[in-house]
């Protein structure tokens, strides 16, 4: 997924905030995992979430892509990998989640359906159409 930066997004150093690291990585997700519901809100929670900063983010970087990776760990349970690349190509944050499927109704943990593990397996095997959330033409 391409993130164009918007002026919300940095802070009064000049460079973007945490907080805005952690919604573009869910806004890419988001727009990921969409795919296996054809177009529908994906329901998951996050378990763990860690962000690694690499070098800052200051606005001549934009736009900025979000790049995925995923592996199944268990029916119930995915890793995610996202990495914020500038648009010089450096990398400038990478992040590490795990992410469980979730029943809204019941309140818990459900499996991931077919259409996700599918997904997920695309992107573990390589398909660089998926890798970056949403765009079929690749890195």
């Amino acid at each position: 997924m391409q993130a164009e930066l918007r002026f919300r997004d940095f802070d009064y150093l000049g460079h973007m905030t945490a907080t805005s690291y952690l919604a573009f990585v869910e806004e890419a997700r988001v727009a990921w995992l969409s795919q296996a519901t054809n177009g529908e809100p994906p329901a998951y929670v996050v378990a763990t979430q860690t962000l690694d900063f690499h070098r800052e983010i200051l606005p001549a970087d934009g736009p900025i892509r979000i790049m995925i990776d995923a592996q199944l760990i268990s029916p119930r349970k995915v890793s995610v990998s996202e990495k914020l690349v500038g648009v010089d190509g450096h990398l400038h944050a990478s992040s590490r989640a795990i992410l469980v499927g979730w029943d809204a109704a019941g309140r818990c943990s459900r499996p991931f359906t077919e259409a996700e593990k599918l997904l997920f397996c695309d992107v573990a095997d390589g398909d660089r159409s998926v890798t970056e959330a949403g765009d079929d033409k690749g890195v």
